[in-house]
């Protein structure tokens, strides 16, 4: 099978969990022994290091680079009656338009996957311009997830996320209704869809992937594995996510204002950990204020910082979708303490590695409890493997072949 990714995004270097999602996928198959032309965008042209780790994977690598001209802001601008802010940076006209058509039309996939709905406006006219089927990644309830988003969401963000909601659900909707399939990241937001009258929705969950290394038995990092690992302390709480999305942000100082401070007075020695890319000024103002938390920005490897917990937390509340961090947290093997949304979408089967919580002195006595226990529920592998591992993937690709007959 021959297959176009649309991406709303360069998916490596891997650094947050829609990247991770696109990624991963993207391996699989090609592992899988589907060729695969990727189309992305990305603010700069990749470095040499990123582009030989793509083409490791893709038969055509088609990188565009956002417009930063006069005329590309003016046109953003007058889009912007038609579409969400999103949408209106990656539109593609002109030269640029024929050289890509051009390019899908000698490739000749089978399909074209729009991989997250922002990349619609470009993969929807691939597919009418060459009659090539499209297929639709759906990472999120779009249009909810930016209204958390507004809701959160202060200052000169407020008009940011007020433009992305811009003619989004309708925008959204059309373009489900226009493909094939669409597979969505969460059986709950699946559900939602097919309660709208969808149906063409399926089910096709995030992908998971097992550190190799090993580690003693409660769950502190074994520093003889790696000698990365040594520049880290063991840390009794560790949160990794982003720093700057307004949900992430609001879960994050929920945590140290309401929840770090019973933590502290049960368990002064406490060691917390809060690591994550691409800081907010919030997130910045309490760097310098913050005595008693540790703070790792753009951290490397996320399982290096996952490996040095004994107890993992996500505290975020609002949002749509799967949380990537949920898979990434379950294959480290640690205990891992979430507000209810951590777990949304996930498998019923995997949610009961989840110890939840919903207000600050629950949260606090989860995590005190998983420090204190000696005997913590493990995941099982195999049983992960089948939720999130290549049977997914073999399923999803017989499920492609039948409905391209």
């Amino acid at each position: 099978m021959k297959l176009t990714i649309v991406a709303m995004e360069i998916p490596y270097p891997a650094v947050h969990g829609g990247r991770i999602d696109i990624w991963r996928r993207l391996k699989m198959l090609a592992k899988m022994g589907v060729e695969i032309q990727l189309i992305c965008w990305c603010h700069e042209v990749p470095d040499t290091e990123s582009f030989d780790i793509i083409n490791q994977y893709v038969k055509e690598f088609y990188p565009i680079t956002y417009k930063q001209t006069l005329g590309g802001y003016i046109r953003r601008v007058i889009d912007l009656s038609l579409y969400p802010l999103e949408v209106t940076s990656r539109i593609v006209r002109g030269k640029k338009w024929k050289t890509l058509l051009s390019s899908v039309n000698h490739f000749q996939p089978d399909v074209i996957l729009c991989d997250q709905i922002h990349g619609g406006w470009v993969a929807s006219r691939l597919s009418k311009a060459l009659k090539i089927p499209m297929i639709i990644r759906s990472h999120n309830i779009e249009y909810l997830h930016y209204r958390y988003y507004f809701e959160s969401a202060k200052g000169y963000s407020k008009l940011l996320r007020f433009l992305s909601l811009n003619q989004l659900e309708n925008y959204e909707k059309s373009l489900l209704k226009q493909s094939l399939a669409f597979y969505d990241i969460s059986n709950k937001d699946l559900k939602f869809w097919q309660e709208q009258g969808f149906k063409n929705g399926y089910f096709l969950p995030p992908l998971i992937e097992f550190n190799q290394q090993p580690k003693q038995k409660t769950g502190v990092v074994n520093l003889d594995v790696d000698q990365n690992i040594q520049e880290l302390k063991s840390y009794d709480v560790v949160f990794l996510g982003n720093l700057h999305s307004e949900n992430n942000v609001a879960g994050i100082i929920w945590f140290i204002e309401e929840v770090f401070p019973i933590l502290k007075e049960r368990l002064p020695s406490i060691r917390v950990l809060i690591a994550g890319s691409n800081p907010n000024s919030q997130i910045k103002t309490i760097l310098k204020n913050s005595k008693d938390l540790d703070f790792k920005i753009n951290p490397p490897s996320a399982e290096i910082i996952y490996q040095s917990g004994r107890v993992l937390i996500d505290p975020i509340a609002t949002g749509s979708g799967v949380s990537i961090k949920s898979i990434d947290m379950l294959a480290i093997g640690n205990p891992i303490v979430s507000r209810p949304k951590g777990l949304s979408g996930l498998p019923e089967e995997a949610s009961q590695y989840f110890r939840v919580a919903s207000d600050a002195p629950s949260f606090a006595h989860e995590i005190l409890t998983c420090l204190s226990e000696e005997q913590l529920k493990v995941p099982d592998r195999a049983l992960l493997e089948s939720l999130f591992g290549y049977p997914v993937i073999e399923s999803f690709l017989s499920h492609l072949h039948s409905i391209l007959k």
